[in-house]
């Protein structure tokens, strides 16, 4: 290369790096504004073909769920993926710890062409296999604490940073473990790893946005495929529309010929330019649909105060109401931190539930808030469906709900007073036998005073109890230690050790959902009194079927 070359070069490199400076400004302000978008477009990508499948898709469900897909999936359609090189947060870590490396002078690890086509692969069997076994036929479930992506959510929210140590650790383990290929390999993640590229690669295939590149016009120099972070081979072609291509422009402002150009129905296009608008176009729509959302919202929560307003009217039968009136407050653990909220009961029904604080991610919370709790109210149940995309979150906000009426239902003072009547109405015939009164009646309980510990099996290992006799009945049970899921576990625990202390018997209703961790408890508590218990968790089937 003669010196001429070489100075062109250095100038066309310090416009390569001044042009980089739009997208880094671009990239920067995305993964401030929308840190969790990327994993955003997989849930709802989900969320809608599960609900279609199921046959129970509505606007008022999956409203979030449809502006987060239109507003990507139709601009990737028309120009390419757009997002992953120019809004996505993970790309924009990926990009930046290049940039540390290079700055460094620490060489990039060269992965073979033919290694690098088949890791490729790996991203888009990751993808059939979520969409086959998790959300298709739902026999497969990611348990908390191993996706890396919930590490990542927790890592840019800088909230709850303990969690990456305890709850997440695995998670954060792997995590760390990607971010370390990433520094070697340019977009380490986005090429083999990531689910939502994937999906965005299979959207633009059909994209009217090309690269062309004349290969009769080259000096053979590689610099197009060199600069490419998504190592497509751009020297063998002199077009590419390769679904692998993030739009990011690397190839297009490194020709030192200038003979590398974005095309888009025949006609050159300023990359820098383009990225920049269509960026904000995504970020733009996305802002807009949430503001329509959170005004769809506003209609549902007048539905809501309409069901609970006719709950309260006054019935001319006996009230159907099983909790005790008045205004309770729960909290519980959604995915970043605690959710509190204050329910009102009024004539034994659930009429109000209130967002007190919470610390879950908006765009996740909000989500499911009004589907929820509307669930709830309708069902006067904790035990409703959780919205998919925002499980933790609808978890949390159900098992907070059953917290504040932990201890509230009417069941208890209900069955004191049946008792009662029918003591009044036998007390002739109990006079007559009062010992057979004495062993029959519910104060002379079943059970051995004492308090007493037992096992039991539950999807991920032994639950461990204690139980307390007082008077032969059981008036507590605490737990000593779990190995299943936190939002599993705790979503059966209050209702089940409820139902248990209520009844005095062991063998309960399982909360749907929970099914594996509701039998582990039945099965300490019998263990612990000495109660014949066959644990089904043996039979039922693992994955999100059973638990």
């Amino acid at each position: 290369m003669d010196q001429k070359t070489k100075n062109k070069l250095k100038r066309k490199m310090r416009q390569f790096k001044k042009i980089n400076f739009v997208r880094r400004i671009v990239q920067l302000i995305c993964f401030l504004l929308l840190p969790g978008f990327f994993t955003q477009i997989y849930s709802s990508t989900k969320a809608l073909v599960v609900a279609i499948l199921a046959g129970n898709f509505s606007l008022q469900a999956n409203s979030v769920d449809l502006v987060v897909v239109l507003s990507v999936y139709p601009l990737t359609l028309l120009f390419g993926r757009f997002f992953c090189g120019w809004i996505c947060a993970m790309g924009s870590l990926g990009d930046l710890l290049t940039s540390i490396r290079n700055g460094l002078k620490i060489k990039e690890h060269q992965i073979g062409e033919s290694t690098d086509s088949n890791l490729k692969l790996v991203k888009y069997i990751l993808l059939l296999f979520s969409i086959i076994f998790i959300w298709v036929l739902q026999i497969v479930a990611i348990p908390q604490g191993l996706n890396p992506l919930d590490a990542f959510g927790v890592l840019v929210s800088l909230e709850n940073l303990d969690l990456l140590f305890t709850t997440f650790l695995i998670a954060t383990i792997l995590l760390i473990g990607i971010l370390i290929a990433s520094f070697f390999v340019p977009r380490f993640f986005c090429r083999y790893l990531c689910p939502t590229g994937a999906i965005l690669s299979l959207v633009s295939l059909p994209r009217m946005l090309t690269i062309k590149k004349p290969r009769e016009n080259c000096r053979n120099c590689n610099l197009c495929t060199q600069n490419c972070p998504m190592s497509i081979p751009l020297y063998k072609t002199d077009k590419s529309r390769s679904g692998e291509c993030i739009e990011c422009g690397q190839c297009v402002i490194g020709c030192p010929k200038k003979n590398c150009n974005m095309q888009f129905l025949g006609r050159d296009l300023n990359s820098k330019t383009l990225g920049a608008v269509t960026a904000t176009s995504i970020v733009g729509l996305n802002y807009l649909g949430t503001i329509t959302v959170s005004a769809m919202d506003f209609e549902s929560a007048q539905t809501i105060t309409t069901i609970a307003e006719a709950a309260t009217q006054p019935s001319t039968g006996t009230s159907t109401g099983q909790y005790q009136d008045g205004t309770y407050e729960g909290s519980a653990r959604g995915f970043k931190g605690l959710i509190t909220v204050s329910v009102t009961v009024e004539n034994g029904l659930i009429t109000d539930i209130e967002d007190v604080s919470n610390n879950d991610t908006p765009s996740f919370f909000e989500r499911c808030w009004s589907v929820v709790t509307g669930d709830i109210i309708e069902a006067q149940s904790t035990d409703v469906d959780a919205v998919t995309g925002a499980t933790y979150s609808s978890v949390g906000i159900m098992d907070a709900v059953a917290d504040a009426l932990s201890g509230q239902t009417a069941t208890a003072s209900t069955a004191s007073d049946s008792t009662k009547i029918e003591s009044d109405t036998n007390e002739e015939a109990a006079s007559s036998s009062s010992e057979e009164s004495a062993s029959s009646s519910v104060s002379a309980g079943q059970y051995a005073d004492g308090v007493y510990t037992g096992s039991g099996t539950g999807f991920r290992g032994e639950t461990i109890v204690e139980v307390t006799v007082q008077n032969g009945l059981i008036t507590d049970i605490t737990e000593t230690s779990k190995q299943d899921d936190d939002q599993f576990f705790y979503r059966a625990w209050t209702t089940v050790i409820e139902e248990i202390i209520t009844a005095q018997a062991v063998e309960v209703d399982a909360v749907s959902g929970a099914t594996f961790s509701s039998n582990s408890i039945m099965e300490a508590v019998s263990d612990a009194l000495g109660l014949a218990f066959e644990n089904p968790n043996s039979s039922l089937p693992s994955g999100h079927g059973g638990h």
